[in-house]
C-alpha cells in the first residue's frame, strides 16, 4: 500500500512561491506599507506628496494581491475564472492608482508655487462616497462641467448642506490631477 502523506495545514489551495517571486512579494508589499507611512506621517502638511503616497501604496497592494492570487492552486473551473478576474482587477486597480500617483507628481511643482486653477459657480452636481457605517463626504463637485475631486477635504454630506448647498463656491485646483486645493463660498 501506498500511503500519501498529508501536510500538516491540510491546504492544498496555495503554493508556495520560488525564492524570487517570494522576495519580490515581500519588497512590494515593504513599498507599500512604507509608502503608506510617508503618506500618514512624514508629508501630511504637503498635500500632492501625501496623496501621491497614498495613491502609490494603493497601487502597490493591487499589485500584491494580484501577485499572489497568481499562486493560487486551484482545480475546479468556475475557482480559475473568479481567480483570473481577481487577477485583471487587481491589476486595473493598480494601473489606475498609478495614474493618479502620476498626475500628482505632475502637480507638485504646482503646488509648491501657488499656482492652481480656479473655477467658480454653483455646483451642477455632487459625488459622494457612499458611507454605510458613518456620514457621508463629499467626493467630488462638478462646477462649469469641470468636475474636481474633494474628498480629502473631508467634507461632509451634512456640512455641506448647511454652509455651501445652493451657495455660489471657489475651487482652487491643481491641473493634472483635479484635486482641490480650497474651497470657499463667494460674496
Amino acid at each position: 500500500m501506498n500511503y500519501k502523506k498529508k501536510r500538516i495545514t491540510g491546504s492544498r489551495s496555495f503554493r508556495t512561491p520560488n525564492t524570487f517571486p517570494l522576495i519580490l512579494l515581500l519588497v512590494i508589499l515593504l513599498l507599500s506599507a512604507f509608502s503608506l507611512f510617508l503618506s500618514s506621517s512624514v508629508f501630511q502638511d504637503h498635500l500632492v506628496l501625501s496623496e501621491l503616497f497614498l495613491f502609490l501604496a494603493m497601487s502597490l497592494l493591487s499589485l500584491f494581491i494580484g501577485f499572489v492570487a497568481c499562486y493560487l492552486r486551484l482545480n475546479n473551473w468556475i475557482e480559475r475564472i473568479l481567480i483570473l478576474i481577481v487577477i485583471l482587477g487587481s491589476i486595473a486597480f493598480s494601473i489606475a492608482f498609478a495614474q493618479t500617483t502620476f498626475q500628482l507628481y505632475k502637480d507638485i511643482s504646482d503646488y509648491e508655487a501657488r499656482n492652481f486653477n480656479l473655477v467658480e459657480g454653483i455646483p451642477s452636481s455632487l459625488t459622494y462616497d457612499g458611507s454605510k457605517n458613518g456620514p457621508d463626504y463629499v467626493s467630488s463637485i462638478t462646477i462649469n462641467d469641470k468636475k474636481i475631486i474633494v474628498a480629502h477635504l473631508n467634507i461632509t454630506a451634512k456640512r455641506y448642506e448647511d454652509h455651501l448647498e445652493n451657495e455660489s463656491i471657489r475651487l482652487k485646483y491643481l491641473s493634472h490631477s483635479k484635486f482641490a486645493v480650497t474651497i470657499e463660498k463667494t460674496n
